[in-house]
C-alpha cells in the first residue's frame, strides 16, 4: 500500500471549535482553548500518524474583522495557511445559524481552488442534527460534508479516514514521534495565557501576551520557568495581579498544575506582569512577542 502525506487547514470564524477539534484528533492538547474569541493567534501544526499516512493539521486564527495590527496579522495567517495545503476543512458551529464571518471564510476558501469540506461541529449542542448543515451549504460549493462533535469526539474517524485517503502519495514530512512543530516556550506561554483567559474579565484577553524569559533545570528535578505577562494598561495589570496578588497566584497555580503534568516533574513558575502600551498596534513589539507578519516569514 502506498504512503500518503499532506496538509489540511482548519479554518473558520472564532469560537467554532477548531482548536478543540485539533486536540481531539491528536488525543492530546497542543492548542489552547477558551470560550473567548480569538484565542488562537498563531498557525499551529499537529501531526497525525498512521501506518500508511501522515496528516498534518494546520490550526489557524479565527477569521474576523481586524481592529488592530495584531488582528490583521492573525487574518493574514489564516489566509496564507489555506493557500499552502492539500485540503481545507471549513469548521462551522451547527448549533447556530451562519454569520457574516462564515461567508468571509467560505469566500476565502473558494478563491484558493483547493478542495474544501464543510465540517459542522458542536453537534452535541443540538437535539436533532438532521438538516442543521443545510444553511451552511449555501455559502459555497463544498466537496464533502461532515457532522462532528469535537468536544464529545463524535464523527471524527470518518473525517480522518477520508482526509487521509484524499492526500497525495508521498513521503512523510515529519518523523513518527513528532506531534507538533511548536516549541516548548510557545507551549508554556500559551498555557499561561489560557489560564488568564479563563480566570480574568473580558477586558484582558485581547490585551495579553506572554513571553517565556527563562527556563532552567534546578536541583531535585525542579523545572524553573520565568515568564512575563504583558498588558496594555495599568487597570489591566491590576486585574491580572488581583487584590494582594491573589489572581496572579491563582493563574500561577493553574498553570503550574498543567505544566507539571506535561513535564512530569515539579515546576517553579515565576510570573511577572508588565505594561506595554498599545503593543497590539506596534510592529516591533508584535514581532518581539512572537506575532510576526506572515508575509515576511
Amino acid at each position: 500500500m502506498s504512503y500518503r502525506s499532506g496538509f489540511v487547514a482548519l479554518v473558520g470564524r472564532p469560537n467554532v471549535g477548531k482548536s478543540t477539534l485539533l486536540n481531539a484528533l491528536l488525543d492530546r492538547k497542543i492548542a489552547i482553548t477558551a470560550a473567548k474569541p480569538q484565542t488562537t493567534r498563531n498557525r499551529i501544526q499537529g501531526i497525525l500518524h498512521r501506518d500508511n499516512a501522515q496528516l498534518i493539521l494546520v490550526d489557524t486564527p479565527g477569521v474576523h474583522k481586524a481592529h488592530n495590527l495584531l488582528g490583521q496579522r492573525m487574518v493574514k495567517t489564516s489566509k496564507r495557511a489555506v493557500g499552502d495545503v492539500n485540503l481545507i476543512w471549513h469548521i462551522v458551529d451547527i448549533s447556530k445559524p451562519p454569520r457574516e464571518e462564515d461567508q468571509w471564510v467560505a469566500d476565502m476558501c473558494q478563491k484558493t481552488g483547493i478542495p474544501t469540506w464543510l465540517v459542522g461541529n458542536k453537534s452535541d449542542l443540538v437535539l436533532n442534527v438532521a438538516g442543521r448543515e443545510v444553511p451552511y451549504l449555501a455559502l459555497m460549493d463544498y466537496h464533502r460534508t461532515f457532522i462532528v462533535s469535537a468536544a464529545k469526539e463524535l464523527g471524527l474517524q470518518p473525517l480522518v479516514d477520508q482526509a487521509m485517503a484524499a492526500l497525495p502519495e508521498g513521503d512523510p514530512y515529519f518523523p513518527p514521534d513528532m506531534v507538533t512543530d511548536q516549541t516548548e516556550d510557545f507551549y508554556i506561554g500559551e498555557i499561561i495565557r489560557e489560564k488568564v483567559l479563563e480566570l480574568t474579565q473580558d477586558e484582558i484577553p485581547h490585551s495579553l501576551a506572554v513571553v517565556v524569559d527563562e527556563k532552567a533545570e534546578r536541583p531535585r528535578q525542579v523545572m524553573y520557568i520565568r515568564a512575563t505577562l504583558f498588558v496594555e494598561r495599568a487597570t489591566q495589570k491590576a486585574i491580572v495581579i488581583g487584590q494582594h496578588g491573589q489572581m496572579l497566584r491563582q493563574i500561577g497555580h493553574e498553570s503550574r498544575r498543567e505544566l507539571e503534568a506535561y513535564y512530569d516533574r515539579r515546576v517553579f513558575l515565576d510570573l511577572w506582569v508588565k505594561i506595554r502600551p498599545h503593543w497590539r498596534g506596534q510592529d516591533q513589539w508584535l514581532s518581539r512577542l512572537g506575532y510576526q507578519d506572515p508575509e515576511k516569514t
